[in-house]
């Protein structure tokens, strides 16, 4: 079944017969993928709703367990509550994900999130929030999460011609970091004058505003080249993944940070709160760092579309990123810390965005939601780090515990990418995919990625 086909103001619906549109030059090289492409632009802008709700819920919900029961393990706690179902469920969603329309898919996992965000609210109003309703609620947008988002980074590459497709995850992630350097502040700011619970409502509104601008999305029904079972399709997206090296390796190479180095975001309010007492103000203003650095990571590299040292950027990205949150973690004063945030956010979106894009340029659309599901379950993992980071961060310092984690980070991506051969042939790969799909849309025909050898878009080809 085909996808719908070009919108009518010239942005494409699916992932083929998209049209080719002049390359723009100067300042308009940087939103590229926004122009002439109303979908996308219509996608865009309802993930602005999605991720400042996200943003503001991070920052109240955090400073609610420190305010409320001052303990770090909690906070690795309500980070395990979130990503453990995420990690469960997000194969199967995956699957889901390729067989329904994404489109409606969306609808139902952004109006659950409208839901039970609404009712932690009318709890903490009332005042019988209980840190055992936080759990539940946690878990329950953590199953939300792993429905939501891959359907929003499968429909980028869907609605998106892949010459395009690095300025277009890079615009996504620096509006992401514009919510990270706004949604906090808004938080912060509200929670003196309306309370949490009032902050609660307003940050669930903009998870509302997100679903409305989601209905005037296209239909997205699966682009399938014929039909598998559900089982089938579930083994044969691991299956896919196991034999593409380069595949693999992306996904090994974005899962270290999110063990090691990662779990320092849920122990920021440790740092405002003990380290440097700065409140919650202090809080939302270490959040709005971290997304100015990779604002500004993002925004560069959405003009490296035609750079072809891919590798060198994602390698540089990756080490940026453990090498500050070091320098970070030893930062003697407030001001310094600010800084050296800045700069990890700066590095971990350069490395992020480079690796997304490389993904996302190695694999079919009918595979698309499964690959990314895999992608999600690397969040699940978080818990393998924060638990512990947690509860060392009570037994030993914050600072000491975050050192090391950036430390370890360095030192697992070094050796990943030293022992992949993958990564050697990288940049050779992502030029040929590129040219591929951009001649495959020149000719009109659907951009689908060639499969490993003995591997069909549902399963084994022993099926």
């Amino acid at each position: 079944m085909q996808g719908p086909g070009p919108g009518s103001n010239g942005g494409p619906s699916g992932n083929g017969n998209r049209p080719v549109l002049p390359a723009p030059t100067g300042w308009r090289k940087t939103f590229s993928s926004l122009q002439g492409n109303r979908d996308f632009r219509n996608l865009f802008i309802g993930n602005i709703g999605f991720f400042f709700g996200m943003n503001m819920m991070i920052i109240l919900r955090g400073w609610l367990v420190q305010d409320k029961w001052d303990n770090a393990a909690y906070l690795g706690f309500i980070m395990a509550a979130v990503a453990v179902p995420m990690l469960l469920i997000s194969p199967f969603a995956g699957v889901v994900t390729d067989r329904v329309d994404r489109r409606k898919l969306l609808i139902v996992a952004q109006s659950w999130l409208v839901v039970i965000n609404g009712f932690v609210a009318v709890l903490i109003i009332t005042d019988v929030i209980q840190f055992w309703h936080l759990l539940i609620v946690s878990s329950i947008t953590g199953a939300a999460f792993a429905f939501n988002m891959p359907g929003r980074q499968a429909l980028v590459a869907t609605l998106v011609p892949r010459e395009r497709l690095m300025n277009a995850t890079a615009l996504s992630t620096a509006m992401m970091n514009v919510s990270r350097i706004i949604g906090p502040l808004i938080g912060a700011a509200l929670i003196v004058p309306i309370g949490i619970g009032g902050a609660y409502v307003v940050a669930t509104a903009f998870y509302a505003s997100a679903v409305a601008v989601t209905f005037l999305l296209p239909p997205m029904p699966p682009q399938r080249e014929k039909e598998f079972t559900f089982f089938q399709d579930l083994v044969g997206g691991f299956s896919y993944i196991r034999n593409n090296s380069m595949l693999l390796s992306l996904m090994l190479f974005a899962t270290v940070p999110m063990i090691f180095a990662m779990p320092y975001m849920i122990l920021l309010p440790v740092f405002a709160d003990r380290v440097w007492d700065v409140g919650e103000n202090g809080f939302a203003m270490m959040q709005a760092a971290s997304g100015i650095g990779g604002l500004i990571g993002a925004m560069f590299i959405a003009n490296m579309d035609s750079y072809p040292k891919k590798t060198r950027l994602l390698v540089g990205g990756a080490f940026a990123f453990g090498g500050f949150l070091i320098l970070f973690a030893l930062s003697p004063a407030f001001w310094m810390g600010l800084v050296m945030l800045g700069l990890v956010g700066l590095g971990s979106m350069v490395f992020m965005t480079v690796n997304n894009t490389s993904i996302q340029l190695v694999i079919p659309d009918e595979m698309r939601g499964r690959v990314m599901s895999v992608m999600m379950m690397t969040f699940g993992l978080m818990p393998l780090g924060a638990v512990p980071a947690g509860v060392a961060a009570e037994s030993i310092g914050v600072r000491p515990v975050v050192a090391i984690a950036g430390t370890l980070c360095i030192a697992a991506m070094l050796v990943l990418f030293f022992s992949l051969s993958a990564f050697r042939r990288m940049d050779e790969e992502m030029a040929t995919g590129q040219a591929r799909q951009a001649e495959r849309a020149a000719q009109g025909i659907p951009g689908r990625s060639r499969m490993p050898a003995g591997v069909s878009a549902g399963g084994p080809s022993s099926y």
